[in-house]
């Protein structure tokens, strides 16, 4: 059986002027252009394939960024895409999801993203993805490892011609420390000549009578180099980015999809198949090791690359000397890796402001494309939008101070507080351990003062403040002798009272 697997990968670029209010085309108008000229035409293929082959079967990468937009500026897409998912001929890929290499920066943050998506997609599409894959199709044995104890079955990668070296791409490949995942490799060989409008793909078609014949792709040429591929294996993997409908919209891509999977699909023993289903169309023969991260953008020096034998299976490349679960060498050292450091470093505080709106902005600075922007756009650049952030989690922590005393006065007031306690250190010169601790609803002490105000070293002071007595009356399961006496002036209690919030307000926002 010969199997061709196609993934398309749906993801609007973000701009980084995007979040400084300084992009001309950015957020709706950028998303409704992308629309007309890729994502209209992509589904439309997907749609009338299905309709005519029910054998046809496909995959889709769809970041959680790209369905925010389309929920929000053209929610027929979504429409679309959930009878596109009913009809079980295509597969949904797990990802990060805000197009993120997280994994590489902060592994809480990075499994967040990907059980946010996991939970977006059972929400929208009502399944449950199975196979995993990474923006720009980045792999690792620290991430498959990950994948694995996550409970998924599978990944995409990318870069297999720099780490397969003369084994073929066309096989299932399974992971050297793991007991079940597999990996499946994509034939970049191909995907490259389809993208780049390889001259061997184009034939001369006369599009109009009396017209100049134009250069359009040809699916039978396409095919040709398919069936010659497989002899060095039956699972072809091609992840395209959506962008090619729009990229090469003038030499006929739609009418070449179109042709070819009508023409693969037409031959005994071929067939088009999802991600999870061409991970068990045959059993892996080899194993690998990948320590440093590779993808579609990586970049590396083959010379590294290392073979071993395992026992009775192969052991593919190992590359020696580096430490696994780093980014990959494109997004390493200068501008990119400080601005990464310096965006992940901010997460507490973010999430601490408890804004979903400042969380998400937060989240989506981290998609890689931004990453990669950084030695275009300059670093200043990523340090102002970085500013702005903070500005909003101080204002938020601010709003939470205000909205703690509010909370706490309304408790007060009708006659809820019974015990709060709020304790702050206050180091002196002489005795850095002392610790004072205010105290509502306290029993007075003996004296005119009701304390002593100076505590040995390693005690808690304790300071009873006075509670109103108009409360007092309506505290039944406070035992008599913790009430305030009636005959305490009014002023006094109050005041103190007035303090505390202050005490609190202060140390809340300090």
């Amino acid at each position: 059986m010969r199997a061709l697997h196609f993934c398309f990968e749906l993801h609007e670029p973000l701009v980084l002027g995007d979040f400084l209010n300084e992009s001309a085309g950015g957020g709706e108008q950028s998303f409704r252009q992308a629309d007309k000229e890729i994502y209209q035409p992509l589904f439309a293929l997907l749609e009338r394939n299905t309709q005519k082959h029910k054998q046809f079967k496909f995959s889709l990468l769809i970041s959680g960024i790209w369905l925010d937009q389309a929920e929000r500026y053209e929610p027929e897409l979504v429409r679309r895409l959930k009878k596109l998912v009913n009809l079980k001929q295509v597969e949904i890929i797990v990802t990060p999801y805000y197009h993120s290499l997280a994994f590489f920066y902060n592994q809480d943050e990075f499994a967040e993203q990907v059980r946010s998506y996991r939970e977006k997609i059972r929400q929208v599409f009502g399944v449950d993805g199975r196979i995993f894959a990474m923006p720009e199709m980045v792999y690792c044995d620290g991430l498959a490892k990950w994948v694995e104890d996550f409970g998924l079955a599978g990944m995409l990668a990318g870069g297999a011609e720099k780490v397969l070296d003369w084994r073929s791409p066309n096989h299932v490949y399974e992971v050297v420390g793991c007991e079940y995942l597999r990996v499946l490799f994509e034939n970049e060989h191909l995907a490259r000549k389809l993208v780049a409008q390889d001259a061997e793909l184009l034939m001369e078609k006369k599009t109009d009578e009396g017209a100049e014949p134009k250069k359009v792709l040809s699916a039978k040429r396409f095919q040709k180099l398919l069936d010659l591929d497989c002899l060095r294996g039956g699972v072809v993997n091609l992840y395209l980015d959506a962008k090619i409908f729009a990229d090469l919209r003038d030499v006929g891509i739609i009418a070449f999809f179109d042709e070819l999977i009508a023409n693969w699909l037409e031959v005994s023993g071929n067939c088009m198949v999802g991600a999870a289903e061409a991970c068990i169309l045959e059993e892996p023969s080899m194993e690998m090791s990948i320590l440093q991260a590779v993808g579609k953008g990586a970049e590396i020096d083959t010379e590294e690359i290392q073979s071993a034998g395992a026992g009775e299976r192969n052991l593919l490349p190992v590359l020696a000397e580096k430490v696994a679960c780093e980014p990959p060498i494109w997004l390493r050292g200068g501008a990119r890796s400080e601005a990464a450091e310096l965006l992940y470093a901010m997460r507490k505080e973010i999430l601490a402001s408890e804004d979903d709106k400042l969380t998400q902005d937060f989240r989506r600075m981290m998609a890689v494309e931004l990453q990669e922007a950084v030695i275009d756009e300059g670093l200043e650049k990523w340090k102002k939008v970085l500013d702005g952030l903070k500005r909003r989690a101080n204002e938020a922590k601010k709003s939470q101070a205000v909205e703690i005393s509010r909370a706490y006065t309304k408790k007060r007031d009708r006659g809820d507080v019974d015990a709060v306690k709020v304790e702050m250190k206050r180091p002196e010169p002489e005795d850095a351990s002392r610790e004072v601790k205010i105290v509502f609803g306290a029993k007075r002490s003996s004296g005119i003062n009701g304390m002593n105000v100076h505590a040995g070293q390693g005690q808690v002071t304790e300071v009873p403040v006075h509670r109103l007595t108009r409360l007092a009356e309506h505290d039944e399961g406070v035992p008599e002798a913790e009430q305030v006496a009636s005959e305490a002036p009014m002023d006094e209690p109050v005041k103190k009272v007035r303090g505390v919030r202050k005490i609190i307000r202060k140390l809340v926002i300090e």
